[in-house]
């Protein structure tokens, strides 16, 4: 596989974690990992990767924090809603018990 290829298939990114293609492609059809459907085959973005990955080794390190109480989440199932002004993720609690609109810094 060469590595100045731009856009990756799901094949070449499970090789390159080193995971089974099934995960890969689950997360693209989640719509957690980018990826442009072309026809039949989907491509992963090198840059898309990295962001990622990127994005996977912060949250799993410290998990997910909401931006208004900051309290720290396993899931981010958790941290459905957005911050009005700037898009930070707020969790269940603020959002719908304490209505909450907005993260800590735009109170």
């Amino acid at each position: 596989m060469s590595t100045k290829k731009k856009f990756l298939s799901l094949e070449d990114v499970a090789n390159l974690l080193d995971v089974n293609y099934q995960l890969i492609y689950r997360l693209v059809r989640k719509g957690e990992l980018p990826a442009v459907r072309i026809g039949r085959v989907y491509r992963v973005t090198r840059e898309d990767l990295e962001d990622y990955l990127a994005s996977s080794k912060t949250t799993a390190q410290g998990g997910y924090k909401c931006s208004s109480c900051g309290t720290v989440y396993a899931s981010a199932e958790s941290l459905k809603f957005e911050c009005e002004e700037c898009s930070e993720p707020i969790c269940f609690d603020c959002w719908k018990r304490k209505d909450v609109r907005r993260c800590a810094e735009h109170q």
